[in-house]
């Protein structure tokens, strides 16, 4: 991973010496408070590490008070055109602070509100979106050339009022853009980086460009913290991130559940079989981060079993339970879910 310095939110700590960070962002209205609330927990329990709420007025900024009762993670309030909402946010006690270049770029208000983030220990992310941009491209390296420029105008300014508690972060309405900011601002800068993929559209095709923009520049050593962009549900961002960070190994949140996509060979309902056995695991007690194999045939099934920490790979009508090259039993189709769930809580 690209070395890069410390940020704070709050007691969370930023940066390429720690495990990239999961972020969310609240899309209730902030006047349905019940439901406000009730997102924001929802965020929590499914792995939010911080959690970004729009401020577009000063007095909105007294959510932070609100919503303190009932989380506990930090939380970062999201300015655009007005500095002085920055000014409030940090006054009721956000975290983070984002600022986006391209709608508060006055040095004298920038300076205000890096002053007082300085004296409250209140980190800022640069934001830069390429939605900010109200004109055509002729490249995407054009377009990520700017939008660096945008941000390194800006991180100028904050190092010359002695802020470095600062990230960055370049997000593209596509793949390319994102892929290609993101890299060059790398190569130029150690500030943590934020990553995502803005304005992906519904949740199928917005998932799959998120994990490929995301997933590659992860891959490369490049992100601190992700933020996952789907016109859903905020939740299912949550979890897509931890997704996303689970298959590239870089982190563990519990069981990983592993299947094959079935085949003609396959002679049991292996998809509802994978849908029990997650349920079940979901709703028990077992927490350890191990990878469990489903899978439908003897062909690959022994393989991925014994690749996982534990796999079942069904026949006809039974199943082989495996732990590594060991066999531990058969099982049912009416049985595995019990016995597969009761041979991986032994772990």
């Amino acid at each position: 991973m690209s070395k890069t310095t410390v940020a704070k939110i709050g007691g969370l700590k930023i940066g390429s010496q720690y495990p990239v960070r999961i972020k969310g962002m609240l899309k209730t209205p902030l006047s349905r408070l019940d439901d406000l609330i009730a997102e924001a927990k929802a965020q929590e329990t499914e792995g939010a590490e911080a959690i970004r709420v729009a401020i577009k007025e000063e007095s909105a900024a007294k959510i932070r008070t609100v919503l303190k009762k009932y989380i506990k993670v930090p939380m970062v309030a999201d300015i655009h055109f007005h500095y002085k909402s920055a000014l409030a946010a940090i006054d009721n006690g956000f975290e983070g602070i984002r600022l986006n270049p391209l709608n508060i770029a006055k040095e004298s208000e920038v300076h205000e509100v890096v002053r007082a983030a300085k004296i409250n220990k209140v980190s800022i992310r640069v934001g830069v979106n390429s939605g900010g941009f109200k004109r055509r491209f002729k490249s995407v390296d054009e377009q990520a050339g700017v939008m660096v420029k945008e941000a390194a105008g800006y991180l100028r300014m904050f190092e010359k009022f002695g802020f470095y508690d600062t990230m960055v972060s370049l997000k593209g309405a596509d793949v390319a853009t994102t892929i290609a900011a993101n890299r060059l601002f790398a190569g130029k800068f150690a500030y943590p980086i934020h990553l995502g993929v803005t304005a992906t559209g519904l949740y199928e095709q917005a998932l799959v460009k998120s994990a490929i923009g995301i997933g590659v520049l992860l891959q490369e050593g490049i992100g601190n913290v992700v933020r996952v962009s789907l016109s859903a549900p905020s939740v299912l961002e949550i979890k897509a991130a931890k997704d996303i960070l689970i298959a590239l190994d870089l982190r563990r949140f519990g069981p990983e559940i592993i299947s094959c996509p079935t085949c003609s060979r396959c002679e049991v309902d292996l998809i509802n079989i994978v849908k029990d056995f997650e349920k079940a695991v979901r709703d028990s007690d077992f927490k350890k981060p191990v990878k469990i194999a489903v899978m439908g045939c003897v062909v690959n099934g022994p393989g991925e079993a014994y690749q996982a920490d534990i796999g079942a790979a069904f026949g006809k009508d039974k199943a082989v339970i495996f732990k590594k090259d060991k066999i531990l039993g058969l099982s049912t189709r009416r049985n595995i879910i019990k016995d597969l769930l009761q041979k991986t809580e032994e772990l």
